[in-house]
Order: C-alpha cells, then structure tokens, then sequence
C-alpha cells in the first residue's frame, strides 16, 4: 500500500501537470487574438539650439507634440501592462538609420489604454550622433510592447502619417 507521501507527491504532480497544461493553453490562445492599435503624433513645434558640448558645437532638438492613441484594444485577459513609447526615426548620410525615444510611459489597465497627451515635451535628449541633423525629415511613431501575464513577449507599431523637417538652429550657447 502507498504512504501519505507517496499519495501527496502523486497528486502534487498531478496538479502541476494540469496547472501547466492550463498555462500553456493561455499562451498559445492569446497569440490569435487581434488588436487594432490606433495612434497618431502630432508635432506642434521642433525647435533646434545649438550648444557647446565636449568642446564641439552640437544640435539639440527640442519637440512639443500632441499624442493620442487608442491602444484599448490591445488589452485583453493575459495582458499585464503595456510599454508605449513615441520614437523619432530619421536617416542621415552616415547611418541608415536613426532612432530615438522621445516619450515613453507605462500603462497597467484599460482604461488608462486611451492616450491623449498635449503640448508634450521630449523626456530625453534629442541630439544626433553627429553633432548636426542637417536637412532631414523624421518620422514620429508609436511603438508598443504588450507584456502578457503568461506567453511570448509582442511589441509593434503604428506607423506615422506624416514626417516633419528639422528646421535651421535658433542660437548658440
């Protein structure tokens, strides 16, 4: 006959086997849910200064947009929180391409999902790995990560309508 560890291990590992199954069951369904993340940013002005750094004379830009995006559909049963972050991509002459956050937040629950930022200004430094921007245009996206509470990390994008100028700098410092 079994003893009570025997009977305890037994059903242990029977429950684990089915708490398991469960999670995974979880994952895979969540890959076939759809989500229409909608989003657009609106650039209200782009000012570049330019300042004395590391003894060089470098351009930074600074940004005031307005943000709205509806990512409530993105959030369903598995999804844990949200990383969203407005990135600056633009190409130069010596780096296809460029990338930099502007704003980024974190967001927990739907109905905080519904973006609506005004007169935004950037968090981070805007400055070109070059210490000039020159005559490019840049576009502003969306992009979102989705952290689920079980299953594969998703991340996308929504991509801009427009893309905007950087104009000539207004002073030195």
């Amino acid at each position: 006959m079994y003893n009570l560890a025997q009977r305890a291990n037994a059903i242990f590992a029977f429950a684990m086997t089915v708490h398991f199954g469960l999670l995974l069951a979880i994952a895979i369904s969540s890959l076939y849910i759809t989500s229409n993340p909608i989003g657009k940013v609106d650039v209200k002005e782009l000012n570049i200064w330019l300042y004395n750094y590391d003894n060089k004379e470098t351009e930074f830009a600074f940004i005031e947009m307005n943000i709205d995006a509806d990512l409530t559909s993105l959030f369903n049963w598995n999804t844990k929180q949200l990383f969203v972050a407005v990135v600056a991509e633009y190409e130069t002459k010596s780096h296809e391409l460029n990338q930099v956050v502007l704003w980024d937040s974190i967001i927990q629950s739907k109905e905080d999902a519904h973006i609506k930022e005004d007169k935004v200004r950037n968090e981070n430094e805007f400055v070109d790995i070059t210490p000039k921007f020159g005559e490019v245009k840049a576009n502003y996206s969306i992009y979102w990560d989705l952290m689920p509470y079980v299953g594969y990390l998703m991340s996308g994008k929504i991509e801009p309508d427009q893309s905007f100028s950087f104009p000539a700098p207004n002073n030195y410092n």
